[in-house]
């Protein structure tokens, strides 16, 4: 009698743990697709469940799609996709919340390891003819960039970022080179805002 109360009883707590072990996964994010963003003082953010960053010590800057963006120039696309991953290697790097930060992606691997990469969803340094005919934010320079940290070896998405700048109404007198100009000082500021929600989601858990 006793070992078959003690079987129903380990059973019980096996079937306990396994419904914690649901509970945790559940929520748990890979499709990028599933990904809900909301807005934030740092643009648009997705944070997911029971996310503590202080549970890693490597980050690995991953890759950045361009698939489906128009032709801006002679690799300009590649430049301002391998800006982005440099500035987020360096100002992660002076945050200092991680051991080791690095774009070497044959290291993404680990329970302790975490990958960055994302969708640069748009790099445009616009129209300067219909900026200086048209004006009001016609022709307008945009740089959008979603930003995704994952686990390395589940996938699972903990984080997103997504900022859209764009030059405005005040680009109205801007000419094709100070479009370009924009994009850069577009990336910078995705690239810091990005890192300054990682740098509070570790600190502070949101």
């Amino acid at each position: 009698m006793r070992t078959g109360r003690w079987v129903m009883l380990v059973s019980a707590l096996l079937m306990l743990g396994m419904v914690h072990l649901s509970d945790a996964q559940e929520g748990a994010v890979t499709d990028k697709s599933q990904v809900t963003f909301q807005k934030d003082a740092t643009g648009f953010v997705y944070l997911g469940p029971g996310v503590d960053l202080k549970a890693y010590d490597t980050v690995v800057i991953g890759n950045f799609s361009t698939e489906g963006l128009p032709d801006i120039g002679p690799g300009k696309l590649e430049e301002y996709r391998e800006t982005y991953r440099i500035q987020l290697k360096t100002k992660l790097t002076a945050a200092g919340i991680f051991k080791e930060v690095t774009d070497d992606q044959s290291k993404a691997s680990g329970p302790k390891t975490l990958v960055i990469w994302g969708d640069i969803v748009a790099m445009h340094p616009g129209s300067g003819a219909a900026r200086f005919w048209v004006g009001m934010g016609a022709g307008k320079a945009v740089a959008e960039i979603k930003t995704y940290i994952s686990t390395a070896d589940e996938k699972k998405i903990l984080l997103g970022h997504h900022l859209r700048p764009t030059s405005g109404a005040r680009g109205g007198a801007l000419g094709a080179r100070e479009g370009y100009a924009f994009l850069n000082q577009g990336v910078d500021r995705i690239s810091t805002f990005s890192v300054e929600y990682i740098k509070r989601v570790y600190q502070t858990g949101r």
